[in-house]
């Protein structure tokens, strides 16, 4: 675990700081809204019924893992945050983005993340593995953390967390993060109607039940816990596996995101030659594969439709069933990423209990942007300016002191 040294100069942070409630913030990475009434696991759905859950938690566009937690910890479309994609290309640093590279180069991400907007504030910060979680900001790191190790067991991460609550009160994170794929690599690799997939989540519940119980028995209920996905899933028809790579002449880049193709080129006779190939090739007898969109129309909702050295000339934008071949490797039966509009599948779930959080209530869907400013009210924060969420949910489910 990297410790930063944390230095407390008396008289600079009042008492009250220390004594705030404690919130934790899991993310389940692609447990899916419909997964709880199709799988009917126990202790969600008994939080569900404690706190205030969301009828969805809507993710934003593309429903990838990076740009998605990221929106969720900065509040931030894509587009302001930095991370567009899984994978992408940015002109002004010449390089194509793969998951994690803020860790050695810290300009991909363009907005604060919560631990850091937390800290700032005079707090303690945790994080065990968020996407972006390894980045400095303004050459910081959170006071814990842990360089990410995907195969860590989710007991050994709850476990974690249960220790960073017992530390003394001038060294205990009030705010602490942590990040779950098992249920998120069940879904790709067997599919959502597998037992591996029901296996997973039973574990997954079973041990956020003696999570929560350890929680009860050690801390009398005076914590708050917020649980969160970043997307649904939705199936694969393997079928539906586009070839793409002839339509691409010499002078277009493309980055396959395997449910986008962002395509980035200086030569606009180049590339208006490779968008009219995608054109043609748009159907598969009656059935549409793919959206061709070129900047700057894409849908209003993408947030996508201002200069950025990251957004993309045009975008290729494939339809639930459809990806856009590897070239490699077998295809997984379930994906996400395409347009959350075009899919109830891709939903994601927000549950938060505890003594900030109205009890038994249900909210309307919203988009996850609005996740920051609930937690940032319930860990007694300032409000923030210069973020792209606002406060009206937070003001519907965070109690007032």
């Amino acid at each position: 675990m990297k410790i930063k040294t944390i230095i407390l100069i008396c008289g600079i942070l009042p008492i009250a700081t220390w004594a705030k409630t404690p919130l934790i913030l899991l993310s389940i990475d692609g447990f899916a809204q419909h997964y709880i009434e199709r799988y009917q696991p126990k202790t969600i759905l008994s939080l569900i019924k404690q706190g205030t859950s969301a009828k969805a938690l809507l993710p934003v566009y593309p429903s990838k893992t990076f740009p998605n937690h990221v929106s969720i910890i900065t509040g931030r479309y894509p587009i302001n945050h930095g991370i567009l994609h899984n994978e992408f290309y940015h002109r002004d640093l010449g390089k194509v983005y793969q998951v994690g590279a803020g860790k050695d180069e810290p300009h991909w991400l363009t907005a604060e993340p919560l631990w850091h907007i937390n800290e700032a504030q005079g707090n303690i910060s945790a994080v065990y593995f968020w996407p972006e979680s390894e980045t400095p900001v303004n050459n910081k790191m959170p006071s814990y953390y842990y360089p990410y190790q995907h195969f860590t067991e989710n007991q050994v991460r709850l476990q974690q967390i249960i220790n960073w609550l017992r530390l003394p009160e001038d060294t205990r994170p009030n705010f602490i993060s942590a990040y779950f794929a098992s249920i998120d690599d069940a879904g790709h690799s067997y599919g959502e109607d597998s037992i591996q997939l029901r296996n997973a989540i039973k574990e997954f519940d079973q041990l956020l039940a003696d999570f929560i119980q350890l929680l009860h028995q050690e801390f009398a209920n005076q914590v708050n816990l917020v649980i969160v996905s970043d997307h649904g899933m939705t199936k694969i028809n393997l079928e539906h596996v586009i070839n793409w790579r002839d339509q691409i002449p010499q002078g277009v880049t493309v980055v396959n995101g395997s449910t986008q193709l962002y395509l980035y080129s200086e030569d606009k006779a180049q590339l208006q030659q490779s968008l009219e190939q995608f054109k043609q090739g748009q159907f598969q007898g009656q059935n549409k594969r793919y959206n061709v969109y070129t900047f700057p129309n894409y849908p209003e909702h993408w947030h996508l439709n201002q200069e950025h050295a990251a957004v993309p000339d045009a975008i290729i934008d494939a339809l639930p069933s459809y990806i856009f071949s590897k070239g490699q490797g077998a295809v997984d039966p379930a994906t996400h990423g395409y347009d959350p509009r075009l899919s109830a599948a891709l939903n994601a779930i927000f549950i938060a209990v505890g003594p900030a959080f109205a009890p038994n209530q249900v909210i309307n869907a919203f988009e996850n942007i609005q996740v920051l400013p609930i937690l940032t009210r319930a860990l007694g924060l300032k409000d923030l300016d210069n973020i792209d969420g606002n406060y009206k949910i937070a003001e519907q489910i965070v109690k007032t002191n």
